[in-house]
């Protein structure tokens, strides 16, 4: 549903969320082993086909107008993967520039491997495309200038009445679809080869941090869930839920495999045994 930005009456949310995670960007981290993930991921097929990732994130970063070269390029959200080599890896995450201080207003959906040679499957929203559909419109971001991108002080970024987006990233055997508020949007593709993904480098599962190179982001999160089968536009608007925060279990009838509501804690609720995230200096604020 388009539009809604921050004006949703929100009185259910309540019920269902009253904290999120908030990682500090210096030394905040939720880390896991992978443990069984990528079995669990990978079934019969190939892993990184038929997956989805759901979840809801807040921008407590704040992106300077001037100078015009950020202080920090990349907002990490998750990583799913080897803990020495981001080429064997799902990465999400939302990069102001690139290295050359270019800006990019991107939210990048990762999927690599390093056999042959870094082969990938990458898409790309750029939060203010102009063309059909229109991302500006789905997003709120109206240009890529610092002042228009997603961060805490841009009131102009289509949220739910808390301030946070409901992101998924849902892919079958090709392109990722990337959702911003259950509507799809526009992505730009930066593929090379054919995946040949090794399960066994999968040893590190982490959300607002980057083990394999130390890297810290600042944001908050909540709800975060992986299912193996890739949702359609129906069941993601249904999680999406009208910007209202609920128990994704009872949603839609297809199930997770793993579920982290982060209301008070990392654990996982599907899984008894985990794999859970062992938490590091992130706190628990109120909605």
């Amino acid at each position: 549903m388009l539009g809604l930005g921050n004006t949703i009456t929100n009185e259910k949310s309540q019920v269902w969320a009253t904290q999120f995670a908030s990682f500090n960007g210096t030394s905040s981290k939720a880390l896991s082993d992978a443990g069984r993930l990528p079995e669990v991921l990978q079934g019969s097929g190939t892993l990184g086909e038929d997956i989805t990732f759901s979840m809801w994130v807040k921008a407590t970063w704040n992106i300077p107008v001037s100078p015009s070269d950020a202080s920090v390029n990349t907002i990490p959200i998750f990583m799913l993967g080897s803990d020495t080599d981001v080429h064997e890896s799902f990465r999400m995450y939302y990069m102001v520039e690139d290295g050359s201080a270019t800006n990019k207003n991107d939210l990048v959906m990762e999927l690599r491997s390093t056999s042959p040679s870094n082969t990938r499957q990458v898409d790309f929203v750029r939060l203010s495309a102009s063309n059909s559909p229109n991302n500006s419109q789905i997003t709120g971001s109206a240009s890529v200038d610092h002042v228009d991108m997603w961060d805490n002080d841009n009131q102009s970024i289509k949220t739910n009445a808390e301030g946070f987006v409901h992101l998924v990233c849902s892919r079958s055997n090709s392109d990722w679809k990337i959702f911003w508020n259950g509507t799809t949007c526009e992505v730009t593709d930066n593929d090379s080869g054919s995946l040949n993904t090794d399960s066994s480098q999968f040893d590190s599962f982490s959300i607002g941090y980057w083990e394999y190179s130390d890297f810290y982001g600042k944001l908050g999160i909540r709800d975060f869930a992986i299912y193996d089968s890739e949702l359609d536009e129906a069941d993601i608007l249904a999680l999406y839920n009208s910007g209202k925060f609920e128990d994704h279990r009872d949603l839609i009838t297809r199930q997770p495999i793993v579920y982290y509501p982060f209301e008070e804690n990392g654990k996982d609720v599907i899984i008894s045994t985990g794999p859970d995230f062992t938490l590091s200096n992130v706190t628990f604020e109120s909605i």
